[in-house]
């Protein structure tokens, strides 16, 4: 599960590559339930915007593949085609290609930053 309340445990717009990481691996996927935050970034966000997630394993644990169809990423992950991890990691990386104009908009403006955690701390 991933919240907001928690920003080390929410998706944030200027999050790096290696923090995206960090948090999807410590996101709860729970192979098979489609409603699964994993899953469900991948569906309404990743495949919109890039049409496909790109899961690139280890090659001593499996070949790179490429999915279009989210059913077919959740059932790759359910029947062990793709492991939990990789799953995981290939979100993250198409998560951070997604946000990327932000991060470099946020690096160029690190005071838009500051104000946006001052706006949060109030609330």
């Amino acid at each position: 599960k991933m919240s907001k309340s928690d920003p080390n445990n929410a998706v944030i717009l200027h999050d790096s590559r290696e923090l995206l990481q960090k948090k999807m691996k410590k996101a709860f996927l729970e192979v098979g339930n489609s409603s699964s935050a994993v899953f469900e970034i991948t569906e309404h966000v990743i495949l919109p915007i890039l049409g496909e997630i790109s899961i690139i394993p280890d090659p001593k644990y499996g070949s790179p593949s490429k999915f279009t169809d989210p059913k077919a990423f959740v059932d790759a992950v359910s029947d062990g085609t793709v492991h939990p991890l990789d799953a995981k990691l290939a979100v993250a990386d198409s998560l951070s290609e997604i946000l990327q104009p932000l991060s470099e908009y946020f690096e160029r403006n690190p005071e838009i930053i500051q104000i946006m955690e001052s706006i949060t701390a109030m609330s």
